[in-house]
């Protein structure tokens, strides 16, 4: 899973079994393992976030209130020292914000098209967006040049067939499409990545207090926690999965508006009374030590009222978010990976990597994937793509081997429950059964 390890994962959902009814459980499960990225990286965020709620504190998922048909997603008394409280957990994404999905449709449609006049065409086009800037109540905003409802016009097939059915294509390499629906050069490249084939310099930030997804979201869980009792405290935590604007939740400056302010925003307005978010991050730079830079996990607390009892609640929080599992990924890293299927509890495993040992003369340990292995033995990747993805080319095992060594002994280390892999180790020595005899009297 992108987050989290698929062991993890499990580990967490039996660690809530006794508090998750048969229909909550299910409800999870399908979600975790559904092949839409948006919708599994909620389902981790709200497993984990509930996983790490009841290491600290007492908790009920999806607890009944009175007078009302909503169902928060969890209520705990011990959570916070100022009181109960009921808490809406939500992962919010750049998903429809960033544009990616209209560029995407587009990019579909041009290549299908495509296709039909050149066989595998459309598989080595790149796609890169205009921008342009419109007015929209007052304010110079920045938008995409692509609209939801995108179509190839006669004219634009015209120009797409004249270009693909050349007898020297791809000359000209690139090609751009202009109309009141669409501004993109499109551009042939001998490979192009499905996850990486669109583009735009437009970012995906937000230049509007209201109209950004964090804002929609936090609005859309307000609704859930309208019906709670006097004294309850109102909590909303919001998960990054893959959202810039809780990664930086710092302004910027300009036109753009940050995450800090979409929420300071929001709390002026509502009746919640906590935001938290829970963002994977990583600590980059020059000179940083091995394993300096793996995610993390950053909590950071916004109240609407501030609170004698902050740095306790703060404390509070700071051990939920040290409880969590380190997270493999960081949010938009893993939105990307879980698009190109790299989950798949049958796909290509994630290996863990290969590393050499030498214990003097000719003696040597490899330490190579488990997973790897037994997927060579399964005939799902060839020998070619297992010395590639263990040596990077050289073959270690045929050099040792032509050196004279043999496997003396072998053995499994677990990866754990982070790691969806483990690691054979095997010790290679020097074995007259696979070198030339010598005369001993010399």
């Amino acid at each position: 899973m992108p987050v989290y390890a698929r062991r993890r994962l499990q580990a967490m959902l039996n660690d809530l079994a006794p508090l998750l009814t048969v229909e909550k459980a299910a409800d999870l499960l399908a979600r975790l393992e559904h092949k839409n990225a948006k919708d599994a990286l909620a389902a981790e965020v709200e497993l984990s976030l509930l996983w790490s709620i009841e290491q600290v504190a007492d908790l009920e998922i999806d607890p009944v209130l009175a007078n009302s048909s909503a169902r928060p997603d969890a209520f705990t008394r011990t959570l916070f020292p100022r009181g109960p409280a009921l808490v809406e957990i939500r992962a919010v994404s750049d998903d429809t914000f960033s544009g990616k999905d209209l560029m995407n449709r587009a990019a579909d449609k041009i290549g299908h098209f495509c296709n039909r006049q050149r066989k595998k065409s459309g598989s080595h086009l790149y796609y890169r967006f205009m921008e342009a800037r419109r007015r929209e109540g007052g304010q110079l905003r920045r938008v995409r040049r692509v609209t939801k409802d995108f179509e190839l016009t006669a004219v634009l097939e015209k120009k797409l067939k004249d270009w693909v059915t050349a007898p020297d294509w791809p000359h000209p390499q690139t090609l751009q499409l202009t109309d009141e629906q669409i501004d993109v050069v499109i551009e042939w490249r001998k490979f192009v990545h499905p996850e990486g084939r669109v583009f735009c310099s437009m970012p995906p930030i937000a230049d509007h207090i209201e109209d950004n997804p964090v804002y929609s979201a936090l609005r859309s869980k307000e609704r859930q926690l309208s019906k709670s009792e006097a004294g309850v405290l109102k909590c909303i935590f919001l998960g990054d999965a893959g959202c810039y604007m809780l990664r930086e939740l710092k302004p910027l400056g300009g036109f753009q508006v940050s995450g800090e302010q979409v929420i300071n925003y929001f709390l002026q307005r509502s009746k919640v009374d906590l935001v938290c978010v829970f963002s994977p991050y990583r600590n980059w730079g020059s000179f940083m030590p091995a394993g300096s830079n793996s995610p993390k996990w950053k909590v950071t607390l916004f109240e609407r009222e501030p609170s004698a009892q902050r740095d306790a609640e703060y404390e509070r929080l700071n051990r939920i978010a040290l409880g969590l599992p380190q997270p493999q990924l960081e949010g938009y890293q893993a939105r990307s990976w879980h698009r190109q299927g790299l989950f798949d509890p049958q796909g290509k495993g994630i290996y863990l990597g290969t590393t050499f040992t030498t214990k003097g003369g000719f003696n040597m340990s490899i330490s190579i994937s488990s997973r790897m292995v037994l997927e060579l033995l399964a005939g799902r990747i060839t020998q070619e793509q297992f010395q590639n993805y263990a040596f990077r080319g050289d073959n270690f095992f045929e050099q040792q081997l032509k050196a004279g060594c043999t496997i003396q002994t072998a053995r499994l280390e677990k990866g754990g429950l982070d790691e969806d892999d483990d690691q054979l180790v095997f010790e290679l020595e020097p074995d007259w059964g696979a070198r030339p005899l010598r005369n001993p009297k010399l």
